[in-house]
């Protein structure tokens, strides 16, 4: 991601549209998990990295509208990344979108939209994920909780979100004596905690 804006100055986000289509890191965690990313295509059709790329003008270039264009797989926008700089230089100028079908395959995008595609791809990946995990998880607890434990567990998952609602989506947490990412609490409200970090600030809680 930033190796790729740093390849050349045309793949560099604008700032005046990083506020629109990426979330600030002051986002709260609830308000982080509602905010609008684009879908990550689970697989892509077989092409070559030159089927990406065209030396015409872009056919497209409001900002927000491009948050609705699927982003390829993973495997697909490596291979993009690591050739963008020699197609910029080449004279390639929008990336197409050759993944999508019918029509849409002509939609010529902005450069910097494969910066774009590559920063939302770690998001989702480090971030996001682990966040809808957790909410999957506190979704399904709050049904089976609620003819079983009653109020008390009720009460338990109102608290956590209510949390989640003053805690932000990025940064690192405080406290303790390693400064995790705040991300590593969304492992608290899964089955899948109980690491070598979850021990650790566990044992920073009992030391105080």
């Amino acid at each position: 991601m930033n190796a790729v804006k740093a390849l050349h100055p045309l793949l560099e986000l604008p700032e005046d549209v990083l506020t629109q289509i990426l979330p600030h890191k002051d986002l709260s965690v609830l308000e982080f998990l509602s905010f609008k990313l684009p879908a990550i295509m689970v697989t892509t059709k077989h092409m070559s990295v030159e089927a990406f790329f065209s030396e015409d003008q872009p056919t497209f270039r409001d900002a927000q509208l491009i948050q609705d264009f699927p982003i390829p797989s993973t495997q697909t926008l490596d291979m993009l990344c690591k050739s963008s700089s020699k197609a910029v230089e080449n004279g390639a100028l929008p990336p197409k979108c050759a993944h999508l079908v019918g029509n849409a395959t002509k939609t010529r995008l902005l450069l910097w939209v494969l910066t774009y595609w590559c920063e939302v791809t770690m998001l989702c990946h480090k971030h996001l994920e682990p966040w809808i995990r957790a909410e999957q998880n506190m979704e399904r607890r709050t049904q089976l909780w609620k003819n079983k434990e009653g109020e008390e567990a009720q009460r338990l998952i109102t608290k956590i979100y209510n949390a989640l609602t003053c805690i932000s989506w990025s940064g690192k947490l405080s406290g303790f004596a390693t400064a995790e990412p705040v991300v590593e609490l969304a492992s608290y409200a899964t089955d899948e905690w109980l690491s070598d970090v979850h021990e650790n600030q566990m044992l920073d809680l009992l030391w105080r």
